[in-house]
């Protein structure tokens, strides 16, 4: 008897360290850390990170103990590249990391199958991968001033996606058109079409 008393509480603890997922409008309204190393000092309870202008360089190990983060921003940052660590934030909603000089969006940010807002505008981005289209429940993808030259027919079937910002990336017509008709549903900002090669590899 002592020893299912034990294991109950155990269990009963375990449920509490683990966040409720939040509607974005709740989320709006949770406390903001602004310091990694008081976060950490609550990590449970952490729920919004944002350590942006911090020149960080690169994303630190110590964020991703943060297991119940549901937003995370890194804006001007000056980080370069993206750790394969995302999918250790099982709760993450919004991740929001503009004007760095990132190269590639890395396979495990489409594990986070949460995600429901992605910006990664104004860095280096030359390709978006195949699998995007695991992000089902994305409804906002930021990919302005970005060097794009792939965008994967996968893209298309993102049927949750309200929001689709590539505004100032050379994109031919063909790639418009194929975007448009296969998102009726999406609102797609975009400059003019440019005579280019993107689209499928």
């Amino acid at each position: 008897m002592i020893h299912i008393s034990v294991v109950f509480a155990f269990v009963c603890i375990g449920h509490s360290l683990n966040a409720q997922l939040l509607t974005l409008k709740d989320l709006d309204t949770a406390k903001v850390y602004t310091s990694l190393e008081s976060a950490l000092q609550n990590r449970e309870l952490v729920l919004r990170l944002d350590l942006s202008k911090q020149k960080l360089m690169s994303v630190p190990d110590e964020l991703f103990q943060l297991t119940n983060l549901q937003e995370l921003r890194l804006n001007k940052c000056r980080i370069i590249q993206f750790p394969e660590r995302f999918s250790e934030l099982p709760s993450l909603q919004i991740l929001q990391c503009q004007h760095n000089e990132i190269e590639s969006i890395p396979h495990s940010i489409c594990a986070v199958t949460h995600l429901k807002v992605l910006d990664l505008a104004d860095n280096l981005i030359e390709l978006i991968p195949d699998e995007i289209d695991r992000l089902a429940e994305l409804e906002t993808l930021a990919l302005w001033d970005n060097p794009i030259n792939y965008y994967p027919e996968r893209l298309t079937e993102m049927q949750k996606l309200r929001v689709l910002d590539v505004l100032n990336n050379a994109m031919s017509r063909d790639t418009q058109e194929r975007l448009k008709s296969g998102l009726p549903n999406c609102k797609i900002i975009m400059s003019p079409p440019c005579p280019c090669m993107d689209g499928e590899e």
